[in-house]
C-alpha cells in the first residue's frame, strides 16, 4: 500500500512544476465520486501547497463550505457528475452564495451527469450534450488508449482542424503550455457543451473542427478484435439544422466548447466547467496532460490573471505658480473639488499576482471616464512608471482629462472587463463647480461686437445732436414773430 502512495507522490511531484498559492487563499474541497481515481490530482494540489479536505459523495457531507456565516474554504472542486441531488450543505443556492462571497469552483462532469448538474449549468449560460453521449473526432484520436468509439480526442499536435490556431484560449494558459500543446496533444475524453451569448464567460478549451458530439456503441474487446453492442439503437442527436460539432466554436449565437471559464461581475470570483473526469484521473499523467490541468485549476483558483487596484488619485494641474484654489476646495497631491474646464491628472496603480504579487502589465487598455449619468469625456490610461507601494510593485496608469463645461458631481469611473483577468472597477466622486463671480476675466473677447455696438450707438448718438444743433434757423421764423 505504501508503495502506491510513493508512486502517486512522486507523480504529483512531477506534475507540479512550482509551488505556487493563490492569491484568494489556498483551502481546497474536492467533492468527488469515488476519491481514489484522483489521487494523483489531489496530492499535486497539496504540493503546490493547497490545503485540501477530500469529501466522498456517497457519504454524508462532513466538510461544510461555511462555518459560523463564513467561508471554510476558498476554492471548491466538484467532480461528482452522476450525483442525482445535491447534498445539504451544497445546493445550488449555497454554491452561488459561495461564489459571491469571493470564493472560486470547479465543475468537471462527464457523459453521465444528471439532470440535476444540466439545470445547474444552465444557471451559468452553459448546456451540456445528453447523457451517454461522447465527444469524438474519427481525423484527431490517440489510437493507444483508444477503445474503438474514437472519443479519446486529442486537441492540439500538428492538427489544422482548429479555430484561431489552437485549442487553448490564450489568457488562462500559459504561452509555453499553448507551444507544448502544439508539439504534443493534450487527450480529452468527455463531453461538449454549448456556451451561450453570456459576456462575462469565454471558451477555455474549444474542440477541433472535426469532432461532434453523438451516442457511441458499447465498444469491448482488445485491438484487431473489438466487439460493439447499441449500433442498431443509436440516432441523431440532434436536428440536421443544430448538431453539436467543432465547427460551431465561433457561431454568433452560441459556442461549442470543452471548458468554459466565467467571473462573477462583482468581485471576480471564477467558475470553470469542464466536461470530463477522466482528466483528472487516468488521463492526469504526462508533462503535457499535467500542464494543462494544473493551469486551468490555477487559473480557477487564482494563481494568475489576478489584479488588484492599490491607489487611485486624482488632481488639478495648475496654469502656473500663481493659479492657487483655497484650501477647501484641494491641498497639496489632492483634490476636493474642481471648476469647469480644469485639467485633471487621473493616476491608478495596479499590482498582479502570478505566483507572488509584483507590477501589473504595463500593456492593458485600461480608460477611465467623466461620468455624470452618462459619460461626457473619456480618455486612455497610460502605463507610466513601475514603483512601489508599500512593500508592493505596482504599476501606474495616468490620464490627463479636461473637465467638461458643465457642473455637477462627476464619477471618475475606470470599468475594465476582459476574459481571463481580474476585472478593474473603480469609482472616484468629485464635485465640479462653476466659475465664481470674480474668476471671470474682465474683457471677453466674444463682447467686443456688443461693445462696438454701445459705443457706435452712442457716437452716432452724439452726431446727430452735434448736427441738429448746428442747422441754421428757419427763415420765416423772425418774420412770424414780428
Amino acid at each position: 500500500m505504501w508503495l502506491r502512495w510513493l508512486a502517486v507522490c512522486v507523480a504529483a511531484l512531477l506534475c507540479s512544476h512550482a509551488f505556487a498559492g493563490s492569491a484568494t487563499g489556498n483551502r481546497v474541497l474536492v467533492f468527488a465520486e469515488e476519491p481514489s481515481a484522483y489521487e494523483g490530482w489531489v496530492s499535486s494540489l497539496s504540493a503546490r501547497g493547497y490545503s485540501v479536505g477530500v469529501q466522498d459523495a456517497s457519504t454524508e457531507l462532513e466538510h461544510a463550505i461555511y462555518e459560523n456565516g463564513e467561508r471554510a474554504f476558498d476554492h471548491i472542486a466538484l467532480l461528482a457528475p452522476a450525483m442525482k441531488e445535491f447534498p445539504a450543505g451544497l445546493r445550488p443556492q449555497q454554491l452561488v452564495s459561495f461564489l459571491q462571497d469571493g470564493g472560486n469552483m470547479l465543475v468537471a462532469l462527464s457523459s453521465e451527469l444528471s439532470e440535476a448538474w444540466r439545470a445547474f449549468a444552465r444557471e451559468f449560460d452553459l448546456e451540456f450534450a445528453q447523457r451517454e453521449t461522447l465527444l469524438v473526432d474519427h481525423f484527431g484520436y490517440d489510437k493507444s488508449i483508444d477503445t474503438g468509439n474514437h472519443a479519446a480526442v486529442q486537441l492540439g499536435g500538428a492538427s489544422p482542424y482548429f479555430a484561431r490556431g489552437g485549442p487553448l484560449d490564450v489568457p488562462v494558459f500559459r504561452e509555453e503550455t499553448r507551444a507544448a500543446v502544439n508539439a504534443t496533444p493534450f487527450v480529452y475524453r468527455g463531453v461538449a457543451h454549448w456556451l451561450g451569448p453570456n459576456p462575462l464567460a469565454f471558451s477555455a478549451i474549444a474542440p477541433p473542427l472535426s469532432a461532434y458530439e453523438t451516442d457511441v456503441p458499447q465498444v469491448s474487446g482488445a485491438p484487431g478484435r473489438w466487439t460493439a453492442e447499441g449500433i442498431d439503437a443509436i440516432e441523431p442527436l440532434y436536428e440536421a439544422r443544430a448538431p453539436l460539432v467543432g465547427a460551431d466554436v465561433y457561431s454568433s449565437d452560441a459556442t461549442a466548447s470543452l471548458a468554459s471559464a466565467l467571473q462573477l461581475r462583482d468581485n471576480s470570483a471564477r467558475a470553470t466547467f469542464i466536461g470530463s473526469t477522466e482528466v483528472f484521473a487516468g488521463l492526469y499523467k504526462g508533462d503535457v496532460q499535467c500542464k494543462v490541468i494544473d493551469e486551468l485549476v490555477g487559473w480557477t483558483f487564482q494563481e494568475r490573471g489576478v489584479l488588484r487596484v492599490e491607489r487611485t488619485a486624482h488632481e488639478r494641474i495648475a496654469a502656473d505658480e500663481a493659479d492657487v484654489r483655497p484650501e477647501y476646495e484641494e491641498e497639496p497631491g489632492a483634490a476636493h473639488m474642481y471648476r469647469i474646464k480644469d485639467n485633471v491628472r487621473f493616476s491608478i496603480d495596479l499590482a498582479a499576482f502570478e505566483d507572488e504579487w509584483k507590477a501589473a502589465p504595463r500593456d492593458l487598455d485600461l480608460q477611465v471616464s467623466v461620468v455624470m449619468l452618462d459619460a461626457y469625456v473619456t480618455e486612455p490610461l497610460v502605463a507610466t512608471t513601475e514603483t512601489v507601494d508599500g512593500e508592493r510593485p505596482v504599476t501606474r496608469y495616468e490620464a490627463t482629462i479636461q473637465l467638461p463645461d458643465r457642473h455637477g458631481v462627476f464619477s471618475f469611473k475606470v470599468n475594465w472587463k476582459r476574459h481571463g483577468l481580474t476585472y478593474v472597477v473603480t469609482s472616484d466622486t468629485a464635485p465640479v463647480r462653476p466659475f465664481n463671480h470674480d474668476e471671470y476675466p474682465r474683457m471677453l473677447s466674444s463682447s467686443w461686437p456688443y461693445v462696438a455696438g454701445a459705443f457706435s450707438t452712442m457716437a452716432a448718438f452724439v452726431a446727430f445732436v452735434a448736427l441738429w444743433l448746428s442747422m441754421p434757423s428757419p427763415s420765416g421764423a423772425k418774420s412770424k414773430s414780428a
